[in-house]
């Protein structure tokens, strides 16, 4: 059953019917007759609107999500003026809530999100009709009544109790200003007796840990392992759209990504903490910021939504803040999740890309700082850097820049990180062909086996025979790129499309290879008479003519007929050359 999806579906027909109209006017108002050239502009990153139609034609060609968009993108030119400030951040918060809703599978939504939700868009709608915004809070009472009396006080309670208190109808209230450990004693955070060691800057020392109620906790965005997991999101929503959405959204589209990156490992360990509790503590910033155990919060949430009574997350609370510390914080996570003795597993994309964030991208560490944390060498943070950069060049060349996520999609990790050695083979012009072929292969779809592929380009490069394959490749490459210069390329399946209409010079990409490799069989069949006649004559330099005299009748019998034989072979060879 998804009936709380389904209210909050109903309550998104009602606030779009309400928000489409309303942007409408406000454009027209604001542009008069480029009004649409403006939304187009504006939304210049969504490519399914149409170019032109009527005035109910195009306000009906928007969606939820280009409304929030709009308002966002436009807000200081138009919507400041007529709307509250806090208008912005419902719209922003709604945009969560609309991207768990889209990814949601067969799950329904808890019933405090449902609320919640449901509760915004009425405040948002209200700015703009209040007769819809009543359509919405008719739905908002419905979520309400259909939870029980027990579940809905326990849902109230864990929501609000210490943190965040009811406020008139809207239910709003910010959380507590200030650190963790001043809620030390109250029903939000409790010390136990367990302590944990945590090495930092060269020191371990031994914090004590706390009972911390899991509503005054939040996820890591900076965290390595869902790093291209944040930037799909962000590649769909605009750069830093997660900091402006409610903090338990926000957590709901964090812990989603949390699952989708190893879901097997997250249903193991939430079968483990439900047996045996939470075994190891985690750490966690003073403002509520999970440094190391992402996934036991994970576990301990999803565990929540199936009992009544508060869950508490175990963990050592460390006073920092990030928005002051953001460096230190890094070398903390560093330290914990890489340099310990048990170190935590990363997926290789993700763990490069948060590297390449670190060091090049953000300029947050340096490689020393880095490898000294992670308890790696420099040489080991540079090879993983070099990936990430190789990565990044591939996502420039298909036009999608920055959108690591895609990497993942076109798993080619383990193909460019194969593809290393032989680049350090070739000089710097050879290497840029080389990527060059690499990347249109890839993009065209025309490496059915990578492992084989790679092999086989290390052959001819090993060999010597890979010239000729290269400049069969530019001709190849370059036609495909005139094309792809031409054509619309906004996404993964744009990509693919284009892939999809070109595939006899994907074919003909793939039979250059073919036909690469048979001539340098040809090449070495031909060369191997040399080679091995090359060898016999090392091998005869080797042989000491001194030890003849040492030699029996017989022994030198056995030789004079091997000389012989060998002499007879090399005068066979001369007469058929």
């Amino acid at each position: 059953m998804q009936e709380n999806v389904e209210l909050v579906q109903n309550g998104f027909r009602i606030l779009l019917r309400t928000m489409s109209g309303y942007i409408g006017q406000k454009f027209s108002a604001a542009y008069h007759k480029r009004w649409w050239d403006e939304v187009l502009s504006a939304l210049n990153d969504q490519y399914d609107l149409p170019y032109d139609g009527s005035y109910e034609e195009l306000t009906d060609s928007l969606d939820i999500a280009n409304c929030i968009r709009l308002i966002d993108r436009k807000w200081n030119e138009i919507f400041r003026n007529c709307l509250k400030p806090s208008c912005r951040a419902w719209a922003r918060e709604l945009m969560g809530v609309r991207n768990i809703v889209a990814h949601n599978g067969q799950k329904d939504l808890d019933q405090p999100m449902a609320e919640r939700a449901l509760d915004t868009m009425a405040l948002l709608c209200a700015e703009m009709d209040r007769e819809s915004a009543e359509e919405i809070r008719v739905l908002y009472r419905e979520a309400r009544s259909r939870a029980d009396d027990e579940s809905r006080t326990a849902a109230e309670k864990i929501q609000y109790a210490g943190l965040a208190q009811p406020e008139s109808e809207s239910r709003r209230g910010a959380l507590t200003e200030g650190s963790l450990l001043k809620l030390d004693g109250t029903e939000v955070v409790q010390k136990t007796t367990l302590t944990r060691k945590v090495t930092y800057g060269g020191k371990t020392v031994v914090y004590p840990v706390f009972r911390v109620r899991l509503d005054a906790l939040f996820y890591n965005d900076q965290n390595d392992r869902i790093a291209t997991w944040i930037s799909r999101y962000e590649s769909e929503n605009g750069q830093d759209s997660l900091q402006g959405l409610n903090r338990e959204i926000y957590n709901q589209i964090i812990e989603n990504f949390v699952v989708d990156s190893n879901p097997e490992s997250i249903q193991k360990t939430q079968k483990n903490i439900s047996l045996v509790g939470q075994r190891e503590p985690g750490v966690t910033l003073a403002d509520g910021r999970i440094v190391d155990g992402n996934r036991r919060f994970t576990c301990l949430r999803r565990i929540q939504r199936e009992v009544s009574e508060p869950i508490y997350f175990e963990t050592v609370i460390m006073d920092m803040d990030i928005q002051e510390d953001r460096r230190q914080i890094k070398l903390l996570e560093l330290a914990i999740q890489h340099g310990e003795e048990k170190k935590v597993e990363y997926d290789l994309v993700d763990y490069a890309i948060g590297t390449y964030r670190d060091i090049v991208q953000t300029k947050l560490l340096t490689v020393e700082e880095y490898a000294a944390t992670a308890n790696e060498s420099a040489a080991e943070v540079r090879r993983r850097l070099e990936l990430a950069g190789l990565i990044d060049e591939f996502l420039n060349y298909v036009r999608m820049p920055g959108q690591f996520y895609i990497a993942r999609e076109y798993q080619i990790t383990d193909l460019f990180q194969e593809m290393m050695a032989p680049l350090h083979q070739l000089k710097e012009q050879e290497r840029n062909e080389l990527k060059q072929i690499v990347f249109t292969n890839t993009m065209m779809k025309a490496i059915p086996d990578q492992r084989k592929y790679i092999r086989d380009l290390r052959n001819l490069i090993r060999t010597g025979t890979y010239e000729e394959y290269f400049e069969d490749q530019k001709k190849l490459c370059g036609a495909v790129n005139n094309q792809f210069g031409e054509a619309e390329i906004h996404s993964r399946a744009d990509a693919d499309r284009f892939a999809d209409r070109h595939s006899e010079q994907a074919e003909e990409l793939q039979l250059s290879l073919q036909r690469a490799l048979l001539r340098s069989r040809s090449q070495q069949m031909k060369a191997k008479p040399s080679e091995n006649v090359s060898k016999c004559i090392n091998l005869m330099m080797e042989v000491d003519s001194r030890m003849f005299g040492r030699l029996g009748e017989e022994e030198r019998g056995v030789l004079k007929a091997e000389l012989d034989r060998l002499g007879s072979i090399v005068s066979g060879f001369r007469e058929m050359l």
